[in-house]
């Protein structure tokens, strides 16, 4: 006897229900990770302790909330040499820190330039570093976020310049020039910036199958695409983190590759997002001061090699996002790696040997 369309449909709706219930805490998991989230807002993180004595750190963004915040920290342990990195004058930065800091030894706080939308000032800017006779740690805080859609002068939308493609043009420049002072008997720190960004924008993220990937992430509209433009450069740049810290492995490099998530907080970078109704109900459940995230970075730029290839969230070593964990993830992260070298080449010829470096060549 045939089931009347009514039952039929019941229960067709009642499949639906138990799937949509069974997979919405799966979903969310993956783009909205909340314990992450709460494990940020309730942490009492010590002030780091490790001491930078004896040591040379460069710190890109050192005008933000963040950057500027750690170099103050660095400086207060007794950092020897510490260089302050932005597209803005520094000059304020150091003299606050001179002014405050609780160092016995006044550290040599030097204020550089590099304008992270023109490969020719990260050539530059590298070309100089080249003169430091040890380089411990490299921070790359420098990032922006913006709502509208613009081009840098690299024709490259300007989250996706500044966030990724320079960043990691900046860190390849730099990575031959990292090596340890004297006392510093530990492999020296690069330690890149990442952020809970990158979760929510994963499903803008997905690839075409043919054609440049970049291109396609940098050619966006504005609307819902530019709004998740940051979390998607900052993918990108995590992609590029993890394959860097594994080829600079193989190859045998002595550094110490990391990335470190200083969590969420109302900076200069953030404050835009105060009219949004969904960045303010995230920001009120996970927001903190900006004085923890500046303890994550300190601690990360000075881990030890423990933390090479990882993420540091807090103090504490993170998993990689599953998305990234995945087959086709693992896959997407090799097709970024080809895509940049491809990009960075064309622009920075310098940077070829440093590729095949890394490519055991």
């Amino acid at each position: 006897m045939a089931l009347p369309n009514w039952q039929i449909a019941g229960a067709a709706v009642a499949i639906l229900v138990s799937i949509i219930a069974l997979a919405l805490p799966l979903i969310l998991a993956e783009v909205f990770p909340w314990q992450m989230l709460r494990k940020q807002k309730n942490a009492k993180l010590a002030a780091p302790t490790k001491s930078f004595e004896g040591k040379t750190i460069l710190i890109t963004g050192a005008n933000g909330a963040f950057g500027s915040r750690a170099a103050k920290k660095i400086a207060d342990l007794g950092v020897e040499r510490l260089i302050l990195a932005d597209v803005r004058d520094c000059t304020g930065v150091k003299q606050l820190i001179e002014a405050e800091t609780t160092a016995t030894k006044q550290p040599d706080i030097q204020v550089w330039h590099v304008d992270m939308m023109s490969y020719k000032s990260c050539q530059e800017f590298a070309k100089k570093a080249r003169e430091l006779k040890s380089l411990d740690g490299v921070l790359l805080t420098a990032g922006i976020l913006s709502f509208k859609r613009q081009e840098s002068p690299e024709g490259w939308e300007t989250s996706i310049q500044v966030n990724y493609l320079s960043t990691a043009l900046l860190a390849l420049l730099l990575l031959p020039i990292l090596k340890s002072s004297p006392s510093n008997p530990e492999a020296p720190v690069m330690t890149f910036v990442t952020t809970f960004g990158l979760y929510p924008a994963s499903p803008f993220m997905w690839p075409p199958r043919s054609g440049s990937y970049l291109k396609y992430l940098s050619n966006n509209s504005d609307g819902m695409m530019q709004a998740n433009q940051y979390g998607r450069s900052k993918g990108l740049l995590l992609y590029f983190t993890r394959e860097l810290a594994s080829r600079a492995k193989v190859q045998g490099l002595s550094v110490t590759v990391n990335s470190a998530d200083p969590g969420a907080a109302w900076t200069p970078l953030t404050n835009p997002n105060r009219n949004m109704l969904v960045p303010r109900l995230i920001m009120a459940m996970s927001a903190r001061d900006v004085d923890s995230g500046a303890k994550v970075m300190v601690n990360a730029v000075g881990s030890s090699e423990k933390s090479h290839g990882g993420i540091l969230l807090d103090y504490d070593l993170w998993p990689y996002p599953k998305f990234m964990e995945r087959q086709s993830g693992r896959k997407l992260q090799q097709r970024i790696w080809d895509e940049t070298r491809d990009v960075l080449e064309a622009g920075v010829p310098g940077v070829t040997d440093v590729y095949a470096k890394l490519s055991g060549k």
